[in-house]
C-alpha cells in the first residue's frame, strides 16, 4: 500500500524513467524494498521492460533494472561471504551484521539481504561496496571475520523470520507498538512521536490503520510483518499474524 511519505521516492523513479526514455539508456536503482518495488511496479507499468535483482532467488531486498529492451539480470548484485565459528562467543544475529555494517558507513540502499547462518554469513550488495565491506569489515561482535566475493551461492539461502500473533483492540498503530514493543500504549505514542517508529520504509508521529503486508519497523526493537488477521476473541480483540525477522 502506497502511503504519504513516499514522495521523495516517486520524484527518483520519474527521473529514472525520463533518463531510460530520453537517453535509451539501462537505469538501475539502488536496493529497494518490498514496499518501493511496489511503487516501481506501478510507476513502470508498460512503459519500460523491468526486472528486479536481489543476488537469489528468495532476495526480498532487490535491484531494480529498468531497459527499453528485455534483459536477463546479470552483474548488477556482489555477493560476499564469511566463514566464522560459532563455538567461541554468541551466535551471530542478522542485527549483529547490519550494526556493523552501519557502523562503517555504509548507507542501508548500498547492500541487500543479509543472511546469518551457523556457520557463515552472506552480504548481498552493490558492486562499488564490496572492496570496502572486504576491507573495513573483519570483525562482529568477537568474531573475526574475513569477507570475500562468490561467484554464486550454491545453497537455499532465506532470510529467518519467526511467525507469532498478538491480540489488539484495533489496526491502530499505536495499539500495535505497544503489542509488538510490549509496552503501553503512551510510550508507544512516545515511540512515534520520538520517529521511532517505520511503516513501509516511511517514518510515521501519527496514528494510522494498518493493512495486511505492512511492514513495522521500531528501532531497537525489530522489524515486523503484517502477514493476516486471524480472527477475533470472544471480547471481541483482533487477533493478528505477525512475522519478525530474526
Amino acid at each position: 500500500m502506497i502511503r504519504q511519505g513516499h514522495e521523495w521516492f516517486i520524484a527518483q523513479i520519474n527521473d529514472c524513467i525520463g533518463r531510460c526514455e530520453k537517453r535509451h539508456q539501462q537505469v538501475f536503482t539502488c536496493f529497494l524494498t518490498l514496499a518501493q518495488q511496489e511503487i516501481v511496479k506501478k510507476m513502470v507499468g508498460n512503459r519500460l521492460f523491468l526486472i528486479f535483482d536481489g543476488g537469489y532467488d528468495n532476495a526480498e531486498r532487490k535491484i531494480a533494472v529498468l531497459s527499453q529492451y528485455e534483459q536477463e539480470p546479470d552483474g548488477y548484485v556482489c555477493v560476499l561471504r564469511a566463514d566464522y565459528d560459532n563455538r567461541f562467543g554468541k551466535k551471530l544475529s542478522h542485527k549483529d551484521l547490519l550494526g556493523v555494517l552501519m557502523h562503517a558507513g555504509i548507507e542501508r540502499d548500498q547492500i541487500g539481504d543479509l543472511i546469518v547462518q551457523e556457520d557463515r554469513l552472506y552480504i548481498f550488495c552493490v558492486p562499488a561496496m564490496s572492496d570496502y565491506i572486504c576491507a573495513n569489515v573483519s570483525m562482529i561482535g568477537r568474531h573475526p571475520v574475513q569477507f570475500y566475493e562468490v561467484d554464486r551461492v550454491e545453497e537455499t539461502l532465506r532470510v529467518e523470520r519467526e511467525q507469532f500473533t498478538i491480540n489488539v483492540t484495533a489496526l491502530r498503530l499505536d495499539a500495535i507498538v505497544a503489542a509488538l514493543a510490549h509496552c503501553s500504549r503512551a510510550k508507544a505514542k512516545m515511540l512515534l512521536k520520538q520517529g521511532m517508529v517505520k511503516v513501509n520504509d516511511v517514518v510515521l508521529d501519527e496514528n494510522i490503520q494498518l493493512c495486511n503486508n505492512d511492514f513495522v519497523s521500531i528501532r531497537k526493537v525489530g522489524r515486523f510483518h503484517l502477514i493476516e488477521e486471524v480472527n477475533k476473541t470472544r471480547k471481541d480483540r483482533l487477533v493478528l499474524r505477525f512475522e519478525k525477522y530474526i
